[in-house]
């Protein structure tokens, strides 16, 4: 398969950077790991006339602490946010989340944290080749009126979001910031998601995501993650948990589970929070029925957008909301980092 042709542009700085994509509008994508873009251009799927190039923005690549928040940029390649050791120590959710992704030589060389909040959702009748596309009617998300993944059909379009970063970030409560050229903007992460599968991301035409902003790990907080995947971190998620735990002593003050690669954007479990809230640390009775209050919760949004079964997935969504949720507790109790928690 080969690329459909386009016009590369490798702006030097971030405001050559937005005056290109302000100037282009929809007649562009951004570039920076690859790794979505270029295969779905390939397949067909996308024909920008434009590509604009994150490589040369260094600004865009920083990592830094603050006395509030681990700032990431988002063109920062995941290998430099694994190498930043004070992740694997105080932020072992998200050290877990971005291990979890690609083989590594995708996070060596190619992957970026923002390629993997903005990728596009993903659907096994969409992601494929031209020929199987036009065997069948076309689908809501390729323009047409009708979605193969649900039963029956609809008129909705149920591609699914398979970030591995965004559960854990907006498990933790992460910002971003965006930017255009007239304006910059910071809102909560989950904000970035539409969950409608035809358009998941809230980005205006001008507007790029330049950085992530997650909250310091507080004293008691813990947060893990867990990815089932058939080939681990070289396949995408069949199903994935970012859990977030605030302890005081031997009490849950509270927990956040979001659930990844289900629904049309990573889905915010409301009910795991009142179920754990005020429960003892340890008391697994509590966290088991966090798990099936997930499972319930998700098994309205699954749809056969996967070659595995869906009756096999809602299963699993309890499972790895459960080893999320021990595993998060555990960290905040101990206020250990990934290696000695897991």
């Amino acid at each position: 398969m080969r690329l459909p042709p386009f016009t590369y542009n490798r702006p030097q700085d971030l405001d050559e950077a937005l005056e290109l994509l302000n100037a282009y509008g929809k007649d562009c994508k951004i570039l920076a790991g690859g790794t979505d873009l270029l295969v779905r251009m390939k397949q067909g799927l996308v024909a920008p006339m434009n590509l604009i190039s994150l490589k040369a923005l260094s600004e865009l690549a920083e990592i830094r602490e603050t006395a509030t928040d681990l700032k990431i940029g988002s063109a920062a390649k995941l290998s430099d946010i694994l190498a930043y050791q004070p992740v694997q120590a105080r932020w072992p959710g998200l050290f877990e989340s971005i291990k979890a992704i690609g083989a590594p030589s995708i996070q060596h060389f190619s992957g970026t944290i923002g390629g993997n909040l903005c990728q596009d959702n993903r659907c096994q009748f969409y992601n494929q080749s031209r020929s199987f596309r036009r065997a069948r009617q076309t689908c809501n998300k390729a323009g047409g009126s009708t979605c193969f993944a649900w039963k029956g059909g609809s008129d909705k379009c149920h591609s699914v979001c398979q970030s591995d970063t965004a559960p854990i970030l907006i498990a933790m409560g992460a910002k971003v910031v965006i930017k255009s050229r007239q304006e910059t903007r910071t809102i909560p992460l989950e904000e970035l998601y539409s969950s409608i599968g035809e358009h998941p991301l809230t980005l205006g035409d001008n507007e790029m995501l330049t950085e992530i902003l997650v909250p310091v790990r507080a004293p008691g907080d813990g947060s893990a993650f867990e990815k089932l995947a058939y080939r681990s971190s070289i396949d995408y998620a069949v199903v994935s948990a970012g859990a977030y735990v605030r302890t005081e002593r031997d009490q849950i003050l509270g927990a956040r589970l979001i659930i990844g690669a289900v629904a049309r954007g990573p889905l915010a479990i409301a009910a795991v929070e009142k179920t754990l809230q005020n429960t003892r640390v340890g008391d697994l009775h509590a966290i088991d029925e966090a798990a099936m209050d997930a499972m319930n919760a998700a098994e309205a949004f699954i749809a056969n957008n996967m070659t595995q079964p869906v009756e096999y997935r809602t299963k699993m969504v309890s499972v790895m909301a459960k080893r999320a949720l021990i595993r998060a507790t555990q960290r905040a109790v101990s206020q250990t980092g990934v290696s000695e928690a897991k």
